[in-house]
């Protein structure tokens, strides 16, 4: 059995970067924040602060947006494992170095069986659970949280049983993000694909949650984009309400 709708937890293009007023992180905070993902590479790849490389973690991810083949994505997904791996060792006190962490290793989880999805499913849990112990404010650790929950829903009884997952704790989760970060478009599209994610898996609520996810996908196409990545992200969400039959205007 494969792991479905691992790409949920993927979509992890909310790119904030780092708080510093240094200014090779802030001239590569403001290109990352622009979609000049190359440009955000190049000023960070020497870099052995962990600020810097949990940015780096982010740039791979959004690199990996603009190549095509699965070996190139994943030669990415490697590369912002491996930075945000640098970024925990650098600082083990960073909350968003073991966000990125988490989030780099569940991009690798596409395509794998429900095996090694279970076990390194729990150790991206375990990661998230650090971030928000040190750092209760880290939103992107606790969306990470939510789609975790929903993912381990989706994977069937067994993988419920075995990871706690539950739905109050998904909605529980997403809905400390979108507490924590009203205005950001990523935030209610994961709390909306979530609930799509469930809907998949529970014909009897499958047109109750649908409903939810559309007016939650609404709100998020009112918000006014101030980055390359909301607009990105609403692109999305427009494309998520032609499926539900929404109004994406």
């Amino acid at each position: 059995m494969k792991l479905r709708r691992a790409a949920l937890l993927l979509t992890a293009l909310w790119l904030l970067g780092p708080e510093s007023g240094a200014a090779p992180i802030s001239d590569a905070s403001a290109a990352l924040m622009n979609g000049q993902v190359d440009s955000a590479v190049k000023l960070l790849r020497e870099k052995q602060d962990a600020s810097s490389l949990v940015l780096l973690a982010r740039a791979y991810v959004g690199q990996s947006l603009f190549v095509k083949t699965l070996t190139d994505k994943q030669r990415l997904y490697r590369a912002s494992e491996a930075a945000a791996r640098q970024a925990v060792t650098a600082d083990a006190s960073n909350a968003e170095a073991r966000t990125e962490l988490a989030y780099a290793l569940g991009l690798q989880l596409q395509g794998v069986g429900l095996v090694e999805a279970t076990q390194k499913g729990l150790e991206i849990k375990r990661l998230f659970d650090q971030a928000v112990k040190l750092d209760p404010t880290a939103a992107r650790a606790w969306v990470g949280l939510g789609t975790w929950n929903a993912q381990a829903l989706a994977l069937g009884p067994f993988v419920r049983f075995a990871s706690g997952a539950s739905e109050q704790a998904m909605r529980e989760d997403y809905r400390r993000a979108i507490g924590l970060q009203p205005n950001e478009v990523f935030v209610r599209l994961s709390y909306a694909d979530g609930l799509l994610l469930l809907a998949g898996q529970d014909a009897r609520q499958a047109a109750a949650l649908k409903t939810e996810a559309q007016g939650i996908l609404q709100a998020a196409l009112a918000l006014t984009p101030q980055t390359y990545w909301q607009r990105y992200d609403q692109v999305t969400v427009r494309e998520r309400l032609k499926t539900l039959g929404g109004n994406p205007s």
